[in-house]
């Protein structure tokens, strides 16, 4: 039966279990509730998440008014389908990594639904191929073919690896052909002046040999390590002109892998792993050519181990498979407990759970030590089998070739140099048989980098972009847009800003404002009509020339590992410790940065985790009137903040807001009544635009909005004064 036959059979027989609900997409695991290897599958309806697992028969319903969020956590050996759910997270499903790209489109899927950016009711074929990312198509050949096109600019030491190996191996030839001379025409005939070229001929070998050796590690390192520098920064600098619609689809830790494990691969396979393969295969045929050039008669005997090796081989591998997945995923949960455990060190303590922390250590590490206990056994069954039928092919040799060498029919030394031979011809056939699997995950990693250097940027400078001062004014003109074409997100915005003119943006959750200025600074094109400033349309505009001029401070500003004047200079490299000081003031930085032992030298840490909410904001604000950007954008700049934070925060925005085209995302409405227009947002449309007293009066939603969270505060200050 076919993969698609059994997988139709099994989905009609779920869909009997599941009364003949309709199913939007589903996906199958390899693991079960048990962390087993086993069937499990993943289930989206229109109204809810079900978790199946068609041996046993249980069914786990998670409805998806429920959910908030969903994201695949990768781990080193598996993965699992986080849920966020209003309890709180929890783990919806586990699976190999194998499945990784199937649970992370649904978790895609399901992310969007729970963040209502997707209405199931919605779903049909067409949004399902939109969404669901398509594997790649890249294939081996054409994989192999771009990966020889790093060795190009480094032929020169391939082909002197080449040489290298083809010397080493020859030389490996050359002393049991100087043992038999020893034996037959030193030992036998008492020949002592021959001794002593035999001896200098052998020393001369081994440090040839050993110098020849040096010579190839070191050009195999040097080539290695100037193809994963030039791999590496081709990569990363295609990584760097992707547009943001590919990190959507790919999460972080996908990424990385390719930058990291995957390019590691195809640096062994294209060095070591290459030269290995020539190098045995050089052996074998010279070996070959030499033992039954030496003698047929024996040549034959010597050959009885390799029916065994052929059949062998390709079995221990198919059974060793299973045992190293395995113990691959044993160790890969002995991994996430520790991935989970020491970052969250302060919970454990706080609830003193040291102990049945260690206790699930130990559980781990026990069924970690079984895995690999029943690797040990499985070639404790295979390699003395095989070593055993070597043992007896040579065996075999010496009992045929003694009769020979004591009926004279060849001398005592053909019989050693012959032996010595045959013992050197199993291990180049050994080694290749060991390299399959290392060269076949280097070509799978090959590809999958390929996959993504393949991946055009969805948004690109025009051919016939331009340049210029921007004097700040901005035009929305019928604009829509959808993560998804057939899910809109805004929906025919038209909307005219001034030069200078400071606009404030409201409305719920999940109205669009935050896409309205992605938009603008052009993370995404419009999916009809177009924005404009300055009269010109933003895509006839370099996008270097658009961002340089745009400058925008998030609600959680992400800073980089280094100084605090590092940080504020990120975006004007060239800036003068004066410039730095003086954005510092200006974002109210320099007061906190001053009290720090090194000032502006403060290191901040990972992500700024050594500076507060509040300071973080004020280094981004003052990255951001560093670069004098025309236009400003403030996304909730002042959302998750005390209120003496707040203040120091809004004096470094009115500083940096001076002169300038400014929109402000705004979540307290009461930070926006000095705005000289406020858009209200709803559903992707624009509903209600004013100030903030014609907006009051007019009682429309910025109205009802305004009462409703000034009440609120009204009561948490009568909370507070109580």
């Amino acid at each position: 039966m076919t993969d698609e036959k059994w997988t139709l059979n099994r989905m009609n027989s779920i869909k009997s279990l599941l009364n003949e609900e309709e199913i939007i997409h589903y996906v199958s695991s390899d693991i079960d509730e048990n962390g087993n290897f086993g069937e499990r599958w993943l289930i989206l309806t229109r109204d809810e998440i079900i978790i199946l697992n068609p041996m046993t028969k249980s069914i786990e319903r998670i409805p998806l008014s429920e959910v908030r969020s969903a994201f695949v956590k990768d781990y080193i050996g598996n993965s699992e389908l986080i849920l966020e759910t209003y309890c709180g997270f929890r783990s919806a499903i586990r699976f190999s990594r194998e499945h990784l790209d199937s649970f992370y489109n649904m978790s895609k899927m399901i992310d969007k639904i729970a963040k209502k950016e997707l209405n199931p009711e919605n779903v049909d074929s067409r949004v399902l191929e939109e969404l669901l990312v398509k594997k790649s198509d890249v294939k081996k050949t054409q994989a192999l073919l771009w990966l020889i096109g790093f060795l190009k600019p480094h032929i020169h030491y391939v082909i002197l690896a080449v040489i290298l190996s083809l010397s080493i191996t020859a030389l490996n030839l050359t002393p049991p052909y100087l043992m038999k001379i020893l034996l037959d025409d030193v030992f036998a005939k008492r020949n002592i002046s021959m001794l002593t070229y035999i001896v200098i001929a052998f020393i001369s070998v081994y440090a040839l040999n050993a110098g020849l050796g040096a010579a190839q590690n070191y050009t195999l390192s040097y080539l290695g390590q100037r193809i994963i520098y030039n791999m590496r920064v081709k990569i990363y600098e295609h990584l760097q002109v992707l547009s943001l619609a590919f990190y959507d689809r790919m999460t972080s830790g996908r990424v990385m892998t390719r930058v990291t494990d995957d390019v590691g691969r195809v640096q062994w396979f294209l060095t070591w792993g290459t030269q290995t393969l020539i190098t045995s295969t050089l052996q074998i045929i010279g070996i070959g050519v030499i033992i039954f050039s030496m003698n047929l008669n024996l040549a034959i005997f010597a050959l009885l181990p390799i029916p065994i090796i052929v059949v062998g081989i390709p079995l221990f591998r198919k059974r060793s498979h299973k045992v190293y997945h395995k113990a691959w995923r044993r160790w890969a949960d002995v991994s996430s407990l520790l991935w989970d455990t020491i970052p969250g060190i302060i919970v454990v303590k706080t609830f003193t759970q040291e102990k049945f922390e260690l206790k699930r250590l130990i559980e781990r590490m026990s069924n970690l030590v079984k895995a690999n206990l029943k690797i040990t056994l499985l070639h404790i069954k295979f390699f003395p089998l095989l070593g055993f039928s070597i043992s007896t092919g040579t065996a075999i040799v010496w009992w045929i070739g003694g009769h020979e060498v004591l009926e004279e029919q060849i001398t005592f030394g053909s019989l050693i140099a012959f032996v010595s031979y045959m013992g050197m011809f199993y291990g180049p056939i050994q080694t290749i048989s060991n390299l399959f699997e290392p060269l076949q995950s280097s070509l799978t990693s090959s590809e999958r980098i390929l996959e993504i250097m393949q991946i055009e940027p969805d948004i690109k400078d025009a051919p016939d972009a331009v340049e210029f001062t921007f004097k700040g004014s901005i035009t929305f003109k019928n604009v829509s847009f959808g993560y998804n074409p057939y899910v809109p997100v805004l929906s025919n915005i038209n909307l005219e800003i001034k030069p200078g003119e400071k606009i404030g943006i409201v409305g719920p959750s999940g109205s669009g404002k935050t896409t309205l200025t992605k938009l603008l600074l052009r993370f995404y094109d419009p999916t009809e009509g177009a924005i404009y400033i300055d009269g010109v349309d933003i895509r006839k505009i370099k996008l270097k020339c658009l961002r340089s001029q745009t400058g925008l401070v998030l609600q959680d500003p992400t800073l980089f590992y280094g100084s605090i004047a590092y940080n504020i200079a990120y975006g004007k490299q060239d800036a003068t410790p004066e410039e730095i000081v003086a954005a510092g003031k200006a974002a109210n930085v320099h007061e906190f940065a001053m009290n720090q032992p090194l000032a502006y030298d403060t290191n901040v840490g990972d992500r700024g985790w050594r500076l507060s909410g509040g300071e973080r904001q004020r280094v981004a604000i003052a990255r951001t009137i560093l670069t004098e950007p025309k236009i400003l954008i403030l996304d909730e700049a002042t959302s998750s903040v005390d209120t003496l934070t707040e203040k120091k925060i809004q004096e470094a925005m009115e500083n940096l807001a001076k002169g300038r085209t400014t929109i402000i995302i705004a979540h307290r409405l009461s930070t926006l009544q000095n705005a000289d227009r406020i858009v209200v947002m709803d559903k992707g449309k624009i509903i209600e635009v004013g100030t903030h007293e014609e907006l009051m009066k007019s009682g429309g939603l910025y109205s009802q909005l305004y009462r409703a969270q000034f009440a609120e505060e009204t009561i948490a200050v009568g909370a507070i004064k109580r």
